[in-house]
């Protein structure tokens, strides 16, 4: 377990040239030390602040001699994101700068933080819970608004509040149980009331499937990703679409505009789930009915984790003057003419079948590069398994309940669910569990 009473700095901001760096640094002389060199506007040194605040100045460093302007924003704790005195140091974004600031912070007597290893203090105070810790790393990697905002509902809505009290409840039946256990001689000890105990763990099989099925759901939104065509009208996005899945979903057509919906299908290319989604064709809406079209395909752009843009081959150069950074260039209909390709395009036929298995492959190979945050939301979801044996535990804690048997059963199931729950809120925590959490993490968050 990492030493939490060491204060530990990092660079907290995206690396490479910015307009801004931020260093963030946590721990007992995380404000000390952000201090030391540091200068407001008329030049004069600073206390240690009582309260969160935001100062404006400069730091001044030796070897080489330098006077960078920075801003500090302060927080004494424990109302700070890890729950100790934080620090963060807003300066200009020029690396070798920030990595020579950094160095002095480290020779200041901070240490350089482990990857995830704020957001770990942040767990281990009890700022967060395992749920939300998760939900940290997702915020960060979001690639879409889609995921962004399913993050950011799973930060807000930890489980640890609901789980707590569930725990707190069952703890005090498992007590009850155990009373009577050890002591079921005793005159002032009373008996347990069977249908009563029933009762309360059909209401916590009721709370704790209602977290389940919440977070389950946020899992699904999340499991595959999105990959979406687009093009201009009669692109060849359809016939495309259906010779990636291998059957015929989409209607076809010479006539332009046939696609006026989107249409989905969930698929696997080399074994990487995803949605694919077939949109209308770009153009300048004359009704209603275009103007739904085009409304849709914008959504459905929003959304996408990967963009397929569709340009049939005797059409390319005038696409030649469009930013392609953010999309794959796939040229369909290649079999109709020749024209000199843009080295990152994709050549395919959808007719002849030519290049539909080396852009499955593409699009696969593309998905595993943008899927840390798939992994990490499927792989280390521990806080979730603990949910579904906590579950387990408790329907046959139920059964053997209803079914009037020995309460040394019931008790001994109660106690896994404890366990478990336990796991989830802080009350039992082991070095391999957050581990495999917080070792995901960049260093800096």
């Amino acid at each position: 377990m990492l030493d939490s009473s060491e204060t530990i700095a990092a660079i907290a901001s995206r690396p490479g040239p910015a307009p801004r760096a931020i260093i963030r640094l946590s721990g007992p002389e995380a404000l000390a030390i952000s201090l030391g060199d540091f200068r407001d506007e008329s030049g004069a040194h600073l206390g240690l602040p009582a309260r969160p605040c935001v100062y404006a100045g400069q730091i001044h460093l030796t070897s080489p001699t330098l006077q960078l302007p920075a801003k500090l924003v302060l927080w004494p704790g424990p109302q700070s994101y890890t729950g100790q005195p934080v620090a963060e140091v807003h300066t200009i974004g020029s690396p070798p700068l920030v990595n020579h600031l950094l160095a002095h912070y480290l020779a200041s007597g901070a240490r350089l933080a482990e990857p995830g290893e704020f957001t770990l203090r942040a767990f281990l105070s009890g700022r967060i819970d395992l749920s939300q810790s998760e939900a940290v790393l997702k915020v960060i990697e979001a690639r879409s608004p889609r995921k962004l905002q399913s993050a950011l509902e799973q930060l807000a809505g930890g489980v640890a509040g609901p789980l707590k009290s569930l725990r707190d409840r069952l703890l005090d039946r498992l007590v009850e149980l155990e009373a009577n256990l050890d002591f079921v001689e005793e005159p002032d000890v009373s008996p347990i009331f069977r249908q009563g105990l029933v009762d309360d763990l059909d209401e916590a099989i009721h709370t704790l499937n209602g977290i389940l099925n919440t977070h389950r759901g946020r899992d699904q939104a999340d499991a595959r990703a999105r990959v979406v065509l687009i093009g201009k009208p009669n692109a060849g996005k359809s016939r495309l679409f259906n010779a990636l899945l291998n059957h015929e979903h989409a209607i076809v057509s010479p006539v332009a505009g046939t696609t006026r919906d989107y249409l989905t299908a969930a698929c696997e290319f080399d074994n990487v789930p995803l949605t694919l989604i077939d949109t209308a064709g770009e153009e300048i809406a004359r009704d209603a009915i275009e103007s739904a079209a085009q409304d849709k395909r914008a959504a459905q752009l929003i959304d996408a984790d990967l963009v397929i843009l569709c340009v049939p081959r005797d059409e390319l150069p005038a696409f030649s003057f469009l930013d392609l950074s953010a999309h794959q260039l796939v040229i369909t209909k290649a079999d109709l003419s020749s024209n000199d390709l843009p080295t990152n395009a994709l050549l395919t036929s959808a007719a002849t079948g030519d290049g539909i298995a080396t852009l499955q492959s593409a699009i696969a190979a593309a998905l595993r590069d943008l899927s840390a945050h798939h992994e990490a939301s499927q792989v280390g979801s521990h806080w979730r398994e603990s949910l579904e044996r906590a579950a387990e535990s408790l329907s046959q804690a139920r059964a053997v309940a209803a079914g009037f048997h020995g309460e040394e059963l019931i008790a001994a199931e109660l106690r896994l669910v404890i366990d478990d729950l336990g796991k989830i809120v802080g009350a039992v925590v082991t070095e391999d569990i957050l581990d495999q959490i917080f070792r995901r993490f960049c260093i800096g968050k």
